[in-house]
């Protein structure tokens, strides 16, 4: 464990109990996510290497990024 993380855990002792279950369930949920999305750019990269990706230019970039996430032209 780093130096921080075991600081970090010495502060949430201190908390109630109620509070320590509340921050250590959205450490789990943190470090899931960050999993998930460490395994999806790995996906990528596999994909990529293989040669199944696609030239794309960063105007479609951008418009493929708004579509999926519902960003409007400012």
């Amino acid at each position: 464990m780093s130096k921080i993380l075991t600081v970090g855990v010495k502060e949430i002792k201190k908390l109630p109990i109620e509070m320590q279950d509340s921050v250590g369930m959205d450490l789990i949920e943190r470090a899931v996510a960050w999993h998930e999305l460490r395994e999806k750019i790995m996906e990528g990269v596999r994909e990529a290497d293989a040669g199944l990706g696609r030239r794309i230019s960063a105007k479609e970039l951008i418009k493929e990024f708004r579509t999926r996430h519902g960003k409007k032209k400012k």
